[in-house]
């Protein structure tokens, strides 16, 4: 049984070896391999038939991650569970000829918050990046109860093209979309969540200074290598409640496990695994 890894720029990833290391417990012949696209990106038809040679070559399935997850979606037969709603998938399975999507960053986060921040009920939230993890965030935000979601992102219509279709899907939630940071009233800003690179080694700095929030504001990375980047060291030295993107990533990975091997795998053994490879590659 072998599955992978495409992205770009995923050297550093954890994925391979938390997955290799859950099936080995379980005493499945499991490999699970890094496709590196290296800087190149690959458009529609390239990603395809690297999608089509990885079916060839029989592997069960694959994990999508950045730059590909909308793309990817574009490309599969079938949509099923939140990648339906998000139009994100960061999992494909190859099941019978056909090219199953999946998006496992939606629970992943919601599990994480769930059980790092808590419910939302009521709240005003600031999300920093409109790519495919920020929609499963955001998606995941408004299930769990918030009243606001405003989504940050540079790059012009991007945050309003997302919150349209998320407007649509959960209309009791009031959406909305800047691409200029400083055009936000931060003063009612209950928690910010940073679904963008930055703060990974590669992408060094802040999506956001802390000290424009409220005192009393929550911060989210979904960043988790490092697991305390420089925006969640400046929370912490403000007193804010803070969670890494630990929690997320091991959520996210178990489903994608489950989805990929057909095993089920252990949640608190696959915790352990995580936390030996980062404390491994941290020193």
């Amino acid at each position: 049984m072998k599955a992978a890894l495409i992205g770009d720029h995923i050297g550093p990833s954890l994925t391979p070896a938390l997955h290799e290391a859950e099936g080995a417990a379980l005493g499945l012949g499991y490999h699970y391999e890094r496709i590196d696209t290296g800087g190149t990106q690959l458009d529609g038809p390239a990603l395809r038939a690297l999608l089509t040679e990885a079916q060839a070559n029989k592997y069960c399935g694959l994990n999508i991650t950045h730059p590909y997850k909308e793309l990817a979606a574009t490309l599969v037969d079938h949509l099923e569970g939140p990648a339906r709603d998000l139009e994100v998938i960061n999992t494909v399975l190859f099941r019978d000829g056909r090219w199953i999507g999946h998006n496992t960053d939606y629970c992943g986060f919601r599990g994480a918050l769930l059980g790092g921040i808590g419910r939302v009920e009521g709240q005003n939230i600031l999300l920093s990046g409109a790519g495919g993890a920020g929609r499963a965030v955001a998606l995941a935000l408004a299930d769990c109860g918030a009243a606001r979601v405003c989504i940050f992102d540079p790059k012009p219509g991007k945050a309003k093209e997302v919150t349209s279709r998320l407007s649509s899907l959960r209309p009791k939630t009031h959406w909305y979309a800047s691409s200029i940071l400083d055009a936000i009233s931060m003063n009612t800003i209950s928690g910010f969540v940073n679904c963008t690179p930055l703060g990974m080694a590669s992408h060094p700095g802040m999506a956001i200074d802390p000290s424009l929030l409220p005192p009393d504001a929550w911060i989210a990375d979904i960043v988790y290598f490092p697991p305390e980047t420089t925006l969640l060291k400046t929370a912490r030295r403000q007193g804010r409640p803070v969670m890494n993107g630990t929690a997320m990533a091991l959520w996210q990975a178990v489903e994608a496990f489950a989805l990929i091997t057909g095993h089920a795998p252990n949640h608190d053994r696959m915790a352990r695994h995580l936390n030996t490879l980062l404390e491994t590659n941290l020193t």
